[in-house]
């Protein structure tokens, strides 16, 4: 079997997001994809090929400069790959990646001359996992090499025509889960404590005279500080001597429910990190602290909450805050206020609550599920 997927969006001209502003299926109605996909499966590889283009749906307007889309996404005419996930025996995982891809610029992009060529990577890492029911130990090797071939550039450039690096990168994740059962507000309840420790060493390769077709800084959360390298993508690999700790303990209630969740973690660097999102060397050795807890101890509500703190200024850096109540199905209200210092302050509401029922309560009972028959009820959704 050869699963294939297509999807063509386009639109017959550029004004055509603001002529019809809801006949776009898509969260980026002046960014059309067009994306073809196809995937088999030879024994223990997985094989892909996929072709995508984009239509910018550009609008200059002499009184605003910035609102033409710059810089617009690269186009991947074509993108083939396999890739291999294999135990090979003594405990070990062998995974592989290996990717060719030829990157150009929409037609109608601003920057005509931006970098475009072709780039062949491979990934491949070897791990031993050990585990055993309250913990697991696994040291991995990861080495991501890629070649360049470019396209010749009309100006002057920095970037190497034809370019390849090799960069390796070993780590060591290891994470325990304690339990213990106790009593809390005059109930029995199970407590966790989930300490986690990454060790990553990366050296230093000078990555300035690469290009750099799709590789991004990832947003510092809990899930990110937890992953060796501090870009998505392929081109960029940050290097890193560092060690990550963090702790999480939740509380279970007999029937196995989180009732409550408390986590913290941060990183610790051993020398100054050169390659980052930035583009500016990061120096500061204790990383901001991340704060997590959420809480569903109240019947109907539930209370999610992080925050970034940051030692050297001695306050909160980010804060994302969140109340939901729900007593009943179709029945919600939902608060949340987000911060980042010096950027943004945000407060969101949105609900959704039963305005009319169409029978007596005695004899029908309001739906719990959305594939339940909802003929005849009426409901009031919004956010703000």
């Amino acid at each position: 079997n050869t699963p294939l997927a297509v999807r063509v969006l386009r639109a017959s001209d550029d004004d055509y997001w603001k002529d019809f502003p809801r006949d776009l299926p898509s969260i980026t109605p002046r960014l059309l994809l067009s994306d073809v996909q196809a995937a088999r499966n030879f024994g223990d590889w997985t094989t892909y090929a996929r072709a995508m283009r984009w239509q910018l749906l550009q609008n200059a307007d002499p009184l605003n400069p910035d609102s033409l889309i710059n810089p617009a996404p690269y186009e991947r005419l074509p993108q083939i790959g396999a890739r291999r996930l294999k135990h090979i025996g003594a405990g070990f995982d062998l995974e592989i990646e290996g990717e060719f891809n030829r990157f150009t610029n929409p037609a109608n992009s601003i920057d005509q001359t931006r970098d475009t060529g072709m780039r062949l990577h491979t990934i491949a890492s070897l791990a031993r996992p050990w585990s055993t029911p309250g913990w697991t130990l696994t040291p991995k090797l990861t080495l991501n090499a890629a070649s360049y071939a470019l396209d010749a550039s009309p100006i002057p450039t920095p970037v190497a025509r034809h370019a390849s690096r090799a960069i390796p990168t070993f780590s060591i994740d290891s994470a325990w889960v304690l339990e213990r059962d106790t009593r809390w507000f005059g109930g029995d309840v199970r407590q966790t404590l989930e300490p986690r420790l990454l060790y990553v060493n990366t050296p230093l390769r000078d990555q300035s005279t690469l290009p750099n077709f799709d590789a991004a800084g990832k947003d510092f959360n809990f899930d990110s500080i937890y992953t060796e390298n501090a870009f998505s993508g392929v081109d960029r690999v940050s290097d890193a001597h560092q060690l990550t700790a963090g702790v999480t303990s939740r509380f279970l209630d007999p029937a196995g429910a989180e009732a409550l969740r408390l986590g913290v973690v941060q990183r610790y660097l051993f020398r100054d990190q050169i390659v980052t999102p930035e583009g500016t060397p990061f120096t500061q050795r204790f990383s901001d602290v991340l704060l997590l807890g959420s809480s569903t101890l109240l019947a109907g509500w539930t209370l999610d909450a992080s925050a970034q703190y940051s030692p050297d200024t001695n306050s909160i850096a980010r804060s994302i805050v969140g109340v939901r109540y729900s007593p009943g199905p179709f029945r919600t209200v939902n608060v949340k206020y987000r911060m980042t210092r010096g950027l943004t302050e945000q407060v969101e509401l949105g609900w959704q609550w039963p305005l009319y029922r169409s029978a007596p309560q005695e004899t029908r009972e309001w739906p719990r599920f959305s594939g339940q028959n909802c003929k005849g009820n009426w409901y009031g959704v919004g956010r703000v």
